[in-house]
């Protein structure tokens, strides 16, 4: 039951215009969407091959027999390969189709129709060769924050193996195929059961940038590939109060966290809270928070508590999130993206993946990034130092208000590199 007096609220961090409280939750994903010129749609044969969508790599006897053949099929030639006399082919039109059977039936017909030039030589998919460290996972061509991070090389030599992640959300959707294997606890703060399921997505979304299930070849990859998730669910009542993140933070301590994700945030010190991020502080605790999507130097808490590691978002371009909130309280920044597929792709309920962006989207990759560094057997003193210290210095020279010591970067911080 609650206690009567009165209780601050907090916000889940999603992106600016839904930040002012728990129904930013409801933010609607994109889905498949292709709309930027980088996104890139990676296809799958039947046995297992990928190869980028729309897309031919020809070999030619003749330029301008090759010409005619392209002009009647439709393609166009985006770039000159000429190691192998060939050229890099692209069907704009069949790119466009949502629907991977459809796209995969045009392309063979184009590539048959080619094949029958007596100019062509050999016509082949343009299929995906992946380097060590990059994992099978169906869409991970759209996580460009993983990339952005290295977090790939950072695998070559850290996992986190063993490694805790608590996320104090909205809930987790336990049963989706990319999460259901990563649940080491599930806690809900409202009814103090295992309750913790996700009606909003916001959760669902945070867990999956952290740790999804990863090499598993369906859906995304995540930050940390070994961590295990508990799974907190803080909005039982329609909405999160300090007393709520009070009570997860307690939960999560006494089910031996390494990291703590906190991707929500509001106005306003309050005692019991900075207390409860200090004591997990002192149980070896990494604790990271989201900075806000308000575009205001303004403290939010619990980011800007002495303990937490506070986030700040950047887009595909390396620069600040225009929503990001800033000042000498940020810590570092982190992928947070834009509206649509500019944003995060990520896990959502009950089995579905989408984009969101805003710090919320930011912060677990931090938390991840946390989760290879305790599965190393470092200290959260440590962990916090190498997470801050080999972040990429972005804007002004050294720490600054808008990156903190800047973007973070996977692959330096478990010394992969």
């Amino acid at each position: 039951m609650r206690a009567p007096h009165a209780v601050r609220r907090l916000a889940v961090l999603v992106c600016p215009a839904l930040a002012a409280c728990l129904l930013a939750l409801l933010l609607v994903p994109t889905g498949a969407a292709r709309g930027e010129a980088e996104e890139v749609e990676i296809d799958v044969l039947p046995g297992g091959a990928r190869y980028v969508a729309g897309e031919l790599l020809v070999v030619y006897e003749s330029a301008p027999g090759l010409e005619r053949a392209l002009e009647a099929t439709g393609g166009r030639v985006e770039e000159e390969l000429p190691a192998a006399d060939a050229r890099l082919v692209v069907f704009p039109a069949i790119k466009e189709r949502r629907q991977e059977a459809l796209r995969e039936r045009l392309l063979e017909e184009k590539k048959a129709a080619l094949q029958r030039s007596p100019a062509v030589e050999a016509v082949s998919l343009n299929y995906v060769r992946e380097p060590l460290g990059q994992p099978n996972d169906r869409y991970f061509g759209r996580q460009w924050g993983l990339r952005k991070i290295r977090a790939p090389l950072a695998w070559d030599r850290a996992r986190g193996a063993g490694a805790r992640i608590a996320v104090l959300d909205s809930g987790v959707a336990t049963g989706h195929p990319d999460l259901r294997k990563k649940i080491a606890g599930r806690y809900n703060t409202d009814t103090r059961t295992g309750a913790a399921g996700d009606q909003y997505g916001h959760g669902t979304h945070v867990a999956g940038i952290a740790a999804a299930s990863t090499d598993n070849r369906i859906g995304v990859a995540g930050t940390c590939p070994g961590c295990r998730i508990l799974a907190v669910k803080l909005d039982g009542d329609g909405f999160i109060t300090t007393a709520d993140l009070v009570r997860g933070i307690n939960w999560a301590i006494g089910r031996r966290a390494d990291v703590i994700n906190l991707s929500l945030g509001g106005g306003g010190f309050s005692r019991p809270e900075a207390d409860a991020v200090a004591k997990a502080w002192r149980r070896g605790i990494v604790v990271v928070a989201a900075a806000g999507n308000e575009r205001t130097s303004k403290r939010t808490y619990p980011a800007a508590y002495r303990q937490v590691i506070a986030v700040a978002a950047t887009t595909r371009s390396d620069t600040r999130a225009r929503y990001s909130n800033y000042g000498s309280w940020v810590d570092v920044a982190a992928p947070g993206g834009t509206p649509g597929t500019g944003g995060i792709y990520s896990t959502l309920p009950p089995r579905r993946y989408g984009y969101l962006s805003g710090t919320s989207m930011a912060a677990p990759f931090v938390s991840g990034i946390a989760g290879l560094l305790a599965g190393q057997g470092r200290s959260n003193v440590e962990i916090r130092r190498r997470i801050q210290s080999t972040a990429r210095d972005l804007g002004p020279s050294g720490k600054d208000p808008y990156y903190g010591h800047g973007r973070v970067d996977a692959a330096a911080a478990v010394g992969a590199t």
